[in-house]
């Protein structure tokens, strides 16, 4: 299998280059005339382009009386049967709130979209509830209900998780090497039954990773989940190529590449080994820190893997080893299943001392 080309890449470069300083509405025309007869790459241009102004940040936790200061002037959506508590997360097109459900008390997360997010936000969205409720694991974030709010914006409504993300949780329990391995094998667990069901996460990174206060994990957010070319047929679900969905950071290769027809199994395979260097080192493979959109695709389709040894030199052998092929850059070079990048992983966590 073939990725972009540098000599395609650098196409895709020459013309961003050229297009970022011009005027937004300038940068369509632009393009057009430099490559007519190429939608594809006109199209990742301009995904770069609107991407570009937003760099990479690592995590960071909100501190505690900002966000209660942002609840205080926030307007809550009004959900005929449930009280919202607070707001516990935002994204681009939608914001997450804990709540009450009124007929039984239960606490749940109420996923609700943003006023003024555009027809593919609400596409998303919908697929979001489509894809969850053909799961049932412990380790899959649960779907309870879906609805409108009384200003007519779409919600679901889903498991709360108490707890912290992956990368919180490892650090706050001072997990081992072995430990933090075995958190992975219950992320893996999970993938399992979402790929038995014809689901591909493909946006698997710390965020999208909570483990509760009994140490379980709950994969969620499937937002730019996809389907099975097999199942899409059926529902109607498809990805256009050349449509970059993810994080930027955490994109496998073949999603940098922008050609949906290649992500698959092994797409979540190499984010999941990307989340375990990350736990195993505090960093990923390749820098990251303060890159546009630009740079962090230019890295992901690239630049050279670390090594664990380099970051972390008590971690080479087996597991650096297994590690490093989930991270080949050619999907038919890593394992092809979840399954068996989980075997693997239990072989070389035997042989840690």
């Amino acid at each position: 299998m073939t990725l972009v080309t540098p000599s395609r890449w650098s196409t895709v470069r020459r013309l961003f280059e050229s297009a970022v300083d011009l005027p937004i509405g300038e940068r369509n025309t632009y393009l057009c005339r430099e490559c007519p007869d190429d939608s594809d790459t006109r199209q990742e241009v301009l995904a770069l382009l609107g991407a570009d102004d937003v760099p990479f940040e690592m995590p960071v936790d909100r501190d505690p009386d900002q966000q209660r200061s942002a609840d205080a002037v926030e307007n809550f959506p009004e959900i005929l049967g449930f009280k919202i508590v607070k707001r516990i997360g935002s994204g681009g097109s939608s914001r997450v709130f804990e709540a009450i459900c009124l007929e039984n008390g239960a606490r749940v997360a109420l996923k609700v979209m943003n006023s003024g997010s555009n027809g593919q936000s609400l596409l998303r969205f919908r697929q979001e509830s489509r894809v969850l409720s053909r799961l049932s694991h412990p380790g899959i974030v649960r779907l309870h209900e879906t609805g409108q709010t009384q200003d007519g914006q779409v919600y679901l409504a889903m498991d709360f998780v108490e707890g912290h993300r992956i990368d919180e949780w490892c650090t706050n329990h001072a997990l081992s090497p072995q430990e933090r391995v075995s958190v992975i094998l219950q992320v893996l667990d999970a993938l399992v039954h979402a790929h038995a069901a014809g689901v591909i996460h493909r946006d698997i990174k710390p965020h999208n990773i909570l483990v509760n206060t009994e140490g379980q994990v709950h994969l969620v957010d499937f937002g730019v989940a996809r389907l099975t070319r097999e199942d899409g047929n059926r529902t109607g679900f498809h990805t256009e190529t050349g449509n970059i969905v993810g994080t930027f950071a955490y994109m496998s290769p073949e999603q940098a590449d922008g050609k949906s027809s290649r992500i698959g199994p092994a797409t979540d395979v190499y984010q999941t080994a990307l989340v375990l260097f990350q736990l195993l080192t505090g960093r990923l493979p390749y820098e990251v820190e303060d890159r546009g959109a630009m740079a962090l695709l230019k890295a992901v389709l690239f630049e050279r893997r670390m090594l664990l040894s380099e970051v972390v030199p008590e971690l080479g052998g087996p597991l650096e080893a297994v590690i490093n092929e989930a991270l080949n850059a050619d999907p038919a070079q890593r394992p092809q299943t979840v399954q068996l990048f989980a075997a693997q992983l239990q072989v070389a966590l035997a042989q840690m001392d």
